[in-house]
Order: structure tokens, then C-alpha cells, then sequence
């Protein structure tokens, strides 16, 4: 195991850890995490009192706890998960960054969120594109996560309501308090692709299984998401000569968690469900595909090959036909070709606040605003090169780099998948309404 850290450091760093848990959450946590945070205590004192005495040294040290201080990082994480579970995450993130003095961006003060709260969700909400998710807790939005599945009607998928509910608690448990990256991000993607699907001839093209577990990947799309970007990660291995894949470190990451929460626990494993191993592999094979599309890295190459295909596929519908463009049309009959489809909705999906009505979209965008400026804060203060475009500058720097991010990335996808799906023309025409709003708000 890679430390980043000298052993002295390592144990510095579990004493704040416990110290933060005992000062911010003890008082709030049921008598089951009361014993596990004393327990945690304990071991530290010996640990400490033991290293101190000589009696273990750097190399014992970190061969035998080497991973008690992530142990205690993963618990203090659902510990706060926990206590914030009946908060939004917008009003959690508020609390985090009065406790720990967060400096602000002006924008983020400009949220709007005085939108009521429904007393009950129907489908018609679940539909709604522009679904305002921020008033809502973790507790409501992962009830709504499993509302969404009982809409679908899944006849041919047999995983138990209450395993399906357990599983989505869980996953919420493994999110972060972060401002943009967090369980209502992951609610808002999983909730749009149902509403793409619903509403478009997607519903003809993939099987209940796929799109099932496309929905489930959207929910754990950022697991353990900690508000910093892959070059953050890359950049800090790099500074601590810690040996580390460069390629999709967070999605990578994402995949493992997930899984990892499957593993633990039995009652979590939906794959034992399924008919035959066939079903599972193709299940892994959906979730793992949709969350590593969601890295922006690829986002050129995905959309390229899209818009090739797109193009193609409409050239067969309308009579031309050769035995190029049957290779490249989308057909449901092949496998690749849905799984493709599906992660390209995720990814859109992911990326899909331009498409919502203008004041939603900015809500999103303040909140991602915030996170990027935090992540320089944090670049700055282990020591490498700060992302510059990521820091807060003023709102026409703002709204130029929402005009950039809208007309550059956002708008071409959407419009092939409107081309794909007429259906789903209205999202692309919503991002064209934002951009000519943005732009006369840079002339202001």
C-alpha cells in the first residue's frame, strides 16, 4: 500500500478524523455507531500509544493499519449520511460550509429554490424534465428512485421492492455533502432517463433489463464523489509520486464502489435475482459501460461515432440502404447497438442541465460553479498548479463558460438525440432558449 503521508502524519490525520466525528456527530448518532466510533477510539489510542513506544514502526504501521484511516473516512461518510439523510443535500452542503467556513461564490447565493414542495410524486413529475430535485431530501429522493422502477413495470425483472430499496438507501449512504456531485445529482440523471425513455421510442429499442440497470448505474454514476475532478486526482498522485491509472480515475472508482456495496452485503445483491448468469453479465456489462461513459474525457470520440451513426440510421429509414449503413444504423436486434444507445443517454443525462427551464439549469450550474472553485481552494493548498478556468472570476466569465459548455458539448448531443428520438427535439430547443438568454445577459 502507497501512503502519501510519513506514519506521523497518518496518525495525526486519524486523530482529527475521530476528533471531527466526536466534536460534529456523536451526539447525533444512534447507539450502534456511538459503539463503533468508541471502538475506533480505542484502537487508535494503541495504535498511537504504540508507535510512540517504538513497539511498531513505520513498516508494521502501515502493513497492519494501513487502511484503518480510509475505515474511518467510509464510516464518518455514512455517519454524515445518516444524519443528513432526512436534509436536502443543498441545505447539508449550507451546514458543512458554515462549520467548516466555506468561502462562498456570489452566484451560489443566487439559487432559487421557492418552488413548493409536492406532498406526492405521480408520474407526471417523474416525467417532467424540468423536476426541481433540490427541495427534496435524500430520504424522498432515494423513495422517488424506487417509485421510478415501480412506474417502468418491470414484469420480467424479479428483484424484491424491499431488496431494491435497501440497495438505493445504501447507495445514498456512499454519497457524499458535496455542492453539485452528490445523491440529487445522481437522482436528477436516473430520473431523466426515465423520462427520455418514457416519453420516446427508447422504450421499443432496449429490453426491461437493460434499461433497468442503465437507471441503477445513473444512481450510482458518482459514488463517493468528493468534489474534485480526475486532473485533481491525477495531479495529486503525481505530486505524492503515488502510482495511479490516469484514465476514467473517478469512473473507475464509481464502478468499484458500487459493486463493492453489492459484495458486502448479501441483501444488497440484486444479480442473485436473475434468471441465469447471461442476465447478470449482461447487467455488470450495462452498469460498467454507462458509468465510464460519463467521463468527459471521451466525450468527443462518443459523440463523433453517435452522429455518424445517427446519420446513418436515418438514411435507412428512408429507403437508402447498403450494406455500409446496415453495419451502422442502430438496430435493437444487436446487443452493442443498445448498449451504446444506453450509454449515451446516461452520459447525456449527466451532463443534461442545459436542457431544464432557465432558472433550474442555473440553480445546477451555481452549485457546480462552487464545487470547481473549492476544488482550486484545494489544489492550492497541497501544492499544485491550480486549474485557473475552474476559479470563480465574475458572472460574465460565468456566463461565457456556460455559453461555451451549452453550445460546445451539450447542444450537439442532445440535437443527434433528438434526431434519434423527435420526441426529445424539446430538450435540444430548451438548451437554444438558455443560450439566447445567456447571451443577453453578457450583453447586460
Amino acid at each position: 500500500m502507497q501512503n502519501l503521508q510519513s506514519a506521523t502524519e497518518y496518525l495525526d490525520e486519524i486523530g482529527n478524523q475521530l476528533n471531527f466525528i466526536d466534536q460534529h456527530y456523536f451526539q447525533q448518532a444512534d447507539q450502534a455507531d456511538a459503539q463503533v466510533t468508541l471502538k475506533f477510539k480505542k484502537v487508535y489510542k494503541y495504535i498511537d500509544e504504540a508507535y510512540k513506544s517504538k513497539f511498531l514502526n513505520d513498516e508494521s504501521l502501515f502493513s497492519v493499519y494501513g487502511f484503518f484511516l480510509q475505515t474511518i473516512k467510509k464510516f464518518k461518510r455514512k455517519l454524515e449520511n445518516k444524519i443528513y439523510f432526512d436534509k436536502t443535500d443543498y441545505a447539508a452542503t449550507l451546514e458543512k460550509f458554515e462549520r467548516n467556513q466555506t468561502k462562498l461564490v456570489p452566484v451560489y447565493k443566487d439559487l432559487i429554490l421557492d418552488v413548493q414542495k409536492l406532498e406526492r410524486i405521480d408520474l407526471e413529475t417523474l416525467l417532467d424534465s424540468n423536476m426541481v430535485h433540490h427541495i427534496y431530501t435524500k430520504k424522498e429522493l432515494g423513495q422517488f428512485a424506487l417509485q421510478i422502477f415501480e412506474f417502468l413495470n418491470l414484469d420480467q425483472i424479479k428483484v424484491p421492492k424491499e431488496i431494491l430499496g435497501d440497495l438505493i438507501n445504501e447507495i445514498i449512504m456512499n454519497y457524499n455533502v458535496v455542492p453539485y456531485h452528490n445523491f440529487t445529482h445522481a437522482f436528477q440523471l436516473s430520473q431523466l432517463l426515465f423520462s427520455c425513455y418514457m416519453k420516446s421510442d427508447l422504450k421499443q429499442f432496449c429490453n426491461q433489463l437493460e434499461i433497468f440497470s442503465a437507471i441503477l448505474a445513473g444512481l450510482g454514476h458518482d459514488l463517493n464523489h468528493k468534489g474534485v475532478n480526475n486532473m485533481y486526482k491525477i495531479k495529486k498522485s503525481k505530486k505524492f509520486n503515488i502510482l495511479t491509472s490516469e484514465i476514467a480515475v473517478l469512473e473507475n472508482m464509481h464502478c468499484a464502489t458500487f459493486f463493492n456495496i453489492i459484495q458486502l452485503n448479501r441483501k444488497h445483491d440484486f444479480f442473485q435475482y436473475m434468471s441465469n448468469d447471461e442476465e447478470k453479465t449482461l447487467a455488470k456489462r450495462l452498469i460498467i459501460t454507462s458509468i465510464l461513459a460519463t467521463d468527459m474525457s471521451k466525450h468527443a470520440k462518443l459523440l463523433a461515432k453517435f452522429q455518424k451513426r445517427v446519420e446513418c440510421t436515418k438514411s435507412f429509414n428512408q429507403g437508402e440502404k447498403n450494406d455500409l449503413i446496415d453495419m451502422q444504423r442502430f438496430s435493437n436486434e444487436r446487443l452493442e447497438d443498445r448498449i451504446f444507445i444506453l450509454n449515451i443517454m446516461v452520459h447525456a443525462c449527466d451532463i443534461s442541465n442545459p436542457t431544464m427551464k432557465f432558472n433550474n439549469y442555473m440553480n445546477w450550474s451555481y452549485l457546480l460553479t462552487q464545487e470547481f472553485n473549492d476544488q482550486t481552494i484545494k489544489e492550492a493548498k497541497i501544492g499544485v498548479d491550480v486549474t485557473g478556468f475552474l476559479i470563480y472570476k465574475d458572472k460574465p466569465s460565468y456566463y461565457g463558460g456556460q455559453i461555451f459548455f451549452s453550445k460546445s458539448l451539450v447542444l450537439p448531443l442532445w440535437s443527434q438525440i433528438g434526431e434519434l428520438y423527435p420526441e426529445l427535439k424539446y430538450l435540444s430547443e430548451e438548451i437554444n432558449k438558455n443560450l439566447e438568454i445567456l447571451q443577453q445577459k453578457l450583453k447586460q
